[in-house]
Order: C-alpha cells, then sequence, then structure tokens
C-alpha cells in the first residue's frame, strides 16, 4: 500500500493523474492559485444562520465584488480587479450553492497589479456570507507582502480573516452598500430571476388524455472521491516551480519535507 500511495505521489508530480476535485455537495475548498482559494469554514461562535445554502449566478458575484474600493497609501483602489473579481465569483458562486447556514466562506485572493515581481503582489483576506439576500464582505488585510515574503523563506504565512466581532485597519467603500463598519460591507444582489409560467393549453377534444408518464428514477448517489491532500500540496509546489516563483533547491527541499509526510 505505502509503494502503491508513492506511485500515485510521483504520477501526480509527472503530470500523469489529474487531481479530481470532490464532489460538489462535499467540497471544502475551491483553489484558483498559490494564494488564491476560498473555502468553507464554521462560523464565528454566535454568529445567526446565514441565508445558506443560496443560488447566486457568478455575473452578480462578480459586479459585487467589482464594485468594492479600499483606501491605500496611493489612494482608493478596487480591492479586485476585473478579472480577478471573475474568477473568485464563479468559485464563490459554487461555494454558496453548497454551503450551510452555519458556515461562512473564507477568501484568499492575491494579484499582480503593479508589475510581473510578486512583491507588488496584493493579498486579500476576508469572511464572506449571505443574509438576507445581500453580500457581507468582512475585510482582514489588503496587504502588499505576502507574497514575498513567502518567497524569501518558502513559509507559507497565516491568514486571519474578516470578524463579526473585531474590526480590522481596513478601510472600504462600494457604490450602493451598507457600511456596517469600515472594513465590513453589505452588497445587495440582484433576486433570482423566476422562469416565466407558460399557459397551459387545452387539449384537443377528439384527442384521449396522454397516459401519465413514469416516476423518475433517482439517480445513484455519487461517489465520495477524497479531498486533496498531500498529492494536491505537490501539485501545487510543481506549478510554483514552472511558473519560476521558486528555485530548483526549494522545489527539491520542499518536496522531500511533503514526501516524508508519507
Amino acid at each position: 500500500m505505502h509503494a502503491l500511495r508513492t506511485a500515485l505521489v510521483l504520477a501526480v508530480l509527472a503530470g500523469q493523474v489529474p487531481v479530481q476535485a470532490a464532489p460538489p455537495a462535499t467540497r471544502r475548498q475551491w483553489d484558483l492559485s498559490v494564494f488564491s482559494w476560498i473555502r468553507r469554514s464554521p462560523a464565528e461562535p454566535g454568529a445567526p444562520a446565514n441565508s445558506h445554502p443560496l443560488q447566486v449566478s457568478p455575473k452578480a458575484l462578480g459586479q459585487a465584488l467589482g464594485s468594492v474600493l479600499v483606501t491605500s497609501p496611493q489612494g482608493e483602489e478596487h480591492l479586485f480587479d476585473e478579472s480577478e473579481a471573475a474568477g473568485l465569483s464563479r468559485s464563490m458562486s459554487e461555494a454558496l450553492a453548497v454551503a450551510l447556514p452555519g458556515e461562512d466562506l473564507e477568501l484568499v485572493s492575491t494579484v499582480k497589479r503593479l508589475g510581473a515581481i510578486s512583491s507588488y503582489a496584493l493579498t486579500v483576506t476576508a469572511r464572506v456570507f449571505v443574509v438576507g439576500g445581500r453580500l457581507n464582505l468582512l475585510v482582514h488585510d489588503a496587504r502588499r507582502d505576502v507574497a514575498f515574503a513567502y518567497n524569501v523563506n518558502f513559509q507559507m504565512p497565516t491568514f486571519e480573516f474578516g470578524s463579526r466581532t473585531k474590526a480590522s485597519a481596513v478601510v472600504l467603500r462600494a457604490e450602493g452598500a451598507e457600511v456596517r463598519r469600515p472594513d465590513w460591507l453589505v452588497l445587495p444582489l440582484p433576486a433570482p430571476e423566476l422562469p416565466a409560467k407558460a399557459t397551459p393549453m387545452p387539449p384537443p377534444a377528439s384527442v384521449a388524455p396522454a397516459p401519465a408518464a413514469p416516476a423518475p428514477v433517482a439517480p445513484a448517489p455519487a461517489a465520495t472521491a477524497p479531498a486533496p491532500t498531500l498529492e494536491s500540496r505537490l501539485l501545487r509546489l510543481k506549478q510554483l516551480r514552472e511558473q519560476n516563483l521558486i528555485t530548483e533547491d526549494d522545489y527539491a527541499k520542499r518536496k522531500q519535507e511533503l514526501l516524508r509526510e508519507l
């Protein structure tokens, strides 16, 4: 069994075996890049129930995220740029559709906004949930030093997310949003569109009514796939090396550390 698992890990590193995501109902995390992901997490103790699960279109979420401005030393700037908001909204739409009333979404997003080197990357950490048809966005960090520090010491940073009870130093603004706190915006979402009801046509008098259709057979439950673990971490490390974000020595060292966990 140990040899089989080792062979599977090496195959993943070689790109021969795709890493499969868990089924939507059991999926916990949506990875977009090394420092960009969305995950389901238990809500803070004492928080009221959220309006989850909820069907929200990626377009509506992208418009809401793209409208948020953050105060920076250079003045106001968009918290998420257009392509970043679009990528986040697709994963957020899937996550909200399966999140439970007692769960929030934790968000990390990093985009190189001012140049090609990672020292200019803005990393945003936030807590997201929907109550009463409105998107709550609580931002803890909007910093430019996270990815740079990672490239220096190759240590994954500890991320903190927004809190309902403790404000951060971030200052946000968005047109049409309720400012609950400087770091907490409540963004409106459009009401879901309901399909138009067609007026049924009466059958011709000479035609006998059609027999009732048989009841549909319930589909077999999908098999539960294992959540990404060591394999996905190794694949992410390989992608980091291919993007020249780490050196070959760092890649080899970190790969050996991960393989020792087998």
